[in-house]
């Protein structure tokens, strides 16, 4: 299970990354004025009610629906995401035995993935801080590439064909 769940993670982070990135390219970033959720509910305000409650909570923040999608598809993404590396690092203590990277690299994900929750709140709430977004950008990067690093390791080795002399 865990071979096949860190290949998944891979992918799951790349588009994390991928999407982040449209988010803020496409001035989305502030799509939902609160952080974790948008307008203060779970997810985009639809009824009338709603969008009327989330215009008398942020006066100064209209609501745009497609850039409120886009914030919350990354968010909802990245949650999964969140859950995924927790996954791998039960799976990876369980199995220390038989896996070919460390648990402690698993575990050291999960602490990874909860300082980007961080920054990703701080994006939010200290409106789009270059320095925030930058970290949070790096933070992203390094996520991918320990997951890359722990799906290689335990799907097998690259096999490299050497030219005889």
């Amino acid at each position: 299970m865990f071979k096949p769940l860190s290949v998944f993670a891979v992918v799951l982070a790349f588009c994390v990354v991928v999407l982040g990135s449209y988010v803020r390219l496409s001035d989305a970033g502030l799509g939902c004025p609160d952080w974790p959720g948008c307008y203060g509910a779970l997810s985009v305000p639809q009824s009338e009610s709603a969008i009327q409650s989330a215009q008398q909570a942020y006066p100064d923040r209209p609501l745009e629906h497609a850039k409120a999608w886009k914030e919350m598809a990354h968010r909802y993404l990245a949650g999964s995401l969140g859950l995924v590396v927790l996954g791998l690092a039960v799976l990876a203590y369980r199995h220390r035995q038989h896996i070919r990277s460390s648990w402690q690299l698993s575990a050291a994900l999960v602490v990874l993935v909860g300082l980007q929750a961080l920054l990703g709140m701080w994006t939010v709430t200290l409106l789009l801080k270059p320095l925030i977004v930058t970290l949070h950008l790096l933070g992203g990067m390094s996520t991918l590439a320990l997951l890359c690093w722990i799906a290689v390791r335990n799907t097998g080795q690259p096999s490299i064909a050497l030219p005889s002399a």
